[in-house]
This record gives C-alpha cells, sequence and structure tokens, in this order.
C-alpha cells in the first residue's frame, strides 16, 4: 500500500540533480534502531572500523544505483504495484565479510516474505525498464565500514524487528558523510 507520495528533496536554488543513487530497503525504527546503533558503535570501537550511524541502518532489497532524477516517478508507480506481507526479524548474531571489510547484523534464517518482497520490487522494475544489481541476494544489514577485525557476536536476547513498511532511497553525500533519505516510502499488508 502507498502511504507517501512526496518527491526527491530538491537543492534551495530548485534545481534537482540529473541523477541520483537509489536503492529500496527496510529500515528499523524505534528500539531496533537504537539497539543496532550501540551495537554498531560497539564493534566500530573494536574492529577499527567506521560505525554506521542509527539513522542511516537499513536492511537493501534492491540497489539501483545512479538513476536518472527525471526517472523518479516511473520507479515509483512501478514500485507502487508491489504487494507484500509484514514480517519479522529476529537478528541474532554479528559476522564479518573480510574480504569487503564490513560488520554486519543477520537473522538466521530470514522469513520467506523478506525474498518475497525483494524479488517482487526487482521483478516490477525490471519489467519497468530499470537496471539492477544482478548478484544473487545476500540480505544483511551493515553495521560497521572498513573494518580491521571482528569477533563475531551472538547475541544473549535476539532482537526482533516488526517490518511494517519498506522504502525507496537516496544515497547523498553529506558534510557528515553519506546521508540516505526516503523518497517514498510503502505500507506491507
Amino acid at each position: 500500500m502507498d502511504i507517501n507520495s512526496g518527491a526527491a528533496k530538491k537543492p534551495k536554488n530548485n534545481d534537482q540533480p540529473e541523477f541520483a543513487r537509489l536503492f529500496f530497503a527496510i529500515q528499523p525504527v524505534g528500539k531496533v534502531r537504537t539497539a543496532l546503533g550501540d551495537i554498531a558503535q560497539k564493534q566500530a570501537a573494536q574492529s577499527g572500523g567506521r560505525c554506521i550511524r542509527p539513522e542511516n541502518i537499513h536492511l537493501t532489497l534492491l540497489f539501483l544505483g545512479r538513476t536518472a532524477t527525471e526517472k523518479i516517478p516511473a520507479l515509483t508507480a512501478a514500485a507502487s504495484g508491489v504487494s507484500a506481507e509484514p514480517f519479522d526479524l529476529t537478528i541474532q548474531k554479528t559476522r564479518f565479510w573480510k574480504r569487503n571489510q564490513i560488520i554486519l547484523a543477520t537473522a538466521e534464517p530470514y522469513p520467506p516474505e523478506l525474498f518475497t518482497l525483494a524479488d517482487a520490487v526487482k521483478t516490477a522494475t525490471c519489467t519497468a525498464g530499470f537496471e539492477s544489481d544482478e548478484r544473487a541476494y545476500k540480505p544483511h544489514i551493515t553495521l560497521v565500514r572498513k573494518a580491521a577485525r571482528h569477533t563475531p557476536v551472538d547475541f544473549d536476547e535476539p532482537l526482533v524487528w516488526h517490518v511494517t513498511h519498506w522504502l525507496l532511497m537516496q544515497s547523498e553525500q553529506a558534510e557528515r558523510g553519506i546521508r540516505y533519505n526516503t523518497l517514498h516510502r510503502w505500507r506491507l499488508g
């Protein structure tokens, strides 16, 4: 269900950039966001890496990358046809992708509803003529970048994230690093 038809934020001079880095994602709120932010800070301190700010923590459904801003309305329209059910993610541990130098939080197993949503988003956008990442879908929640080391952590008490919305997001360079802006939001169910 479409609950927000807001457009990308325009710079003060009302000139839209020609291209935007776009992706579809789910993003935690409230206690789950705070808890993941705390875990990210602790992991960054231990690993020598750079912590992801809590407001930027997300799980990517589909990465589109560089997309012409004039195509955002068509992209939003294509994605608005996606229908999927709410689901719970039970986040239980941190892991390390040494090659990418990232520490991530994972849920094992990931619920089938997550894969159904990711597949539906990819199908809808590809059918509408948008190109996306062709790699196999590997859901994860990045907590730390440029980590030199990591000791895996299994949580004593798993974090349960009730996922009720999914988003079209834009990655922008800001003074304090990368900022993710929500361009559109849809309700699951």
